[in-house]
């Protein structure tokens, strides 16, 4: 049997969700002939309404987003998480606010006005910035107002309500295993590990859970790279990598979505070895499917972002106690099964 909701009572009585919210609020602006019918049809399918549904007839909930992504295919899928949420909540009266920056162009003057602007929002979600050198800025918005969700990375020294990511040890864990079944009957197993910028506990924790992985895997990491989330530094260091590895080489993994000189490389040298990469925007899936990528880690931060929205809207709203922390599924990608994340 269908669960009754504030929707389906709606439907059924062929009134508008606010209306009858509204009938169950006794300063609701409703007939008293259409409050007593929604009451009644309440009794009889044993509704009572929740604080959630209550917002219908209440004040707007204004939550700020802050999307700091040099890349800007992750920044469009946290868009499309806010979107999926925001669609699910819409008709409780929230509004959001997006503004998308990234560290080229921006100066951390320019994150403190944003914060600023948000200062008397509901709540506040931030993705991007948990390096150090946005530390002081969180932490004086946090004062102000500490409904801060931090999404896809923690900045551990600043202060946040809940945090909405993926598990890195989990990624890591996946990463070496697969990397292990591909040289199990091999002699050697020497893996290079290559981060994105570690200055963000994103990825020095992933290194640290890959190094753990690897001892209890049997895999040798031969090197660890900070490639520091640039393709043009990346690009410049990849043949000394090689040259000095190379021939002793037998898998790589790779934490950050910003590896194609890595792909590009390996292919225009014939390099043939097992590659992890992470995220599964189209020019991975191209790269999959040519054979120069191996497997990819989906960290799924569409799902990211709208867990967070609808868990900040429920504590603002209904005063819901949050976790610490929410994980997306971490989901290990083949050419299999590439067609599911289309």
């Amino acid at each position: 049997m269908q669960e009754t909701t504030i929707y389906t009572l709606a439907k059924e009585l062929n009134m508008s969700p606010s209306m009858v919210s509204r009938a169950f609020n006794p300063n609701g602006k409703i007939s008293e002939e259409k409050r007593k019918i929604v009451l009644q049809a309440a009794k009889k399918y044993d509704f009572s309404p929740n604080k959630l549904a209550s917002r219908l007839s209440m004040k707007t909930v204004r939550i700020g987003i802050l999307i700091n992504s040099k890349f800007s295919v992750n920044a469009d899928k946290m868009i499309s998480g806010l979107e999926n949420a925001y669609a699910k909540l819409k008709d409780y009266k929230i509004t959001y606010d997006i503004e998308v920056m990234n560290s080229i162009e921006n100066s951390p003057e320019d994150y403190s006005k944003v914060l600023c602007k948000y200062r008397d929002y509901d709540g506040v979600l931030l993705t991007g910035m948990s390096s150090a050198k946005y530390t002081d800025i969180i932490n004086e918005f946090y004062k102000i107002n500490p409904n801060i969700v931090q999404v896809q990375a923690i900045n551990k020294n600043a202060g946040y309500l809940f945090a909405s990511k993926h598990n890195e040890e989990t990624a890591s864990c996946l990463a070496a295993e697969f990397l292990y079944n591909c040289l199990k009957w091999n002699k050697r197993r020497n893996i290079i590990l290559i981060t994105g910028d570690r200055e963000s506990a994103l990825h020095s924790d992933a290194e640290f859970a890959f190094k753990n992985a690897c001892k209890e895997f049997g895999l040798k990491v031969l090197d660890s790279i900070d490639m520091k989330d640039d393709e043009n530094y990346f690009a410049k260091i990849i043949p000394g990598l090689f040259s000095k590895y190379g021939n002793e080489t037998d898998g790589i993994y790779v934490t950050s979505g910003f590896s194609a000189p890595l792909w590009k490389f390996m292919e225009e040298n014939g390099i043939n070895i097992p590659l992890v990469s992470f995220d599964t925007y189209e020019d991975i899936k191209t790269y999959m499917k040519k054979g120069i990528i191996s497997a990819t880690i989906a960290q799924n931060v569409e799902k990211q972002m709208e867990n967070a929205f609808e868990m900040l809207v429920k504590h603002i709203i209904t005063g819901e106690e949050c976790p610490e922390k929410i994980y997306t599924d971490i989901q290990l990608v083949l050419k299999s099964n590439m067609h599911q994340f289309e």
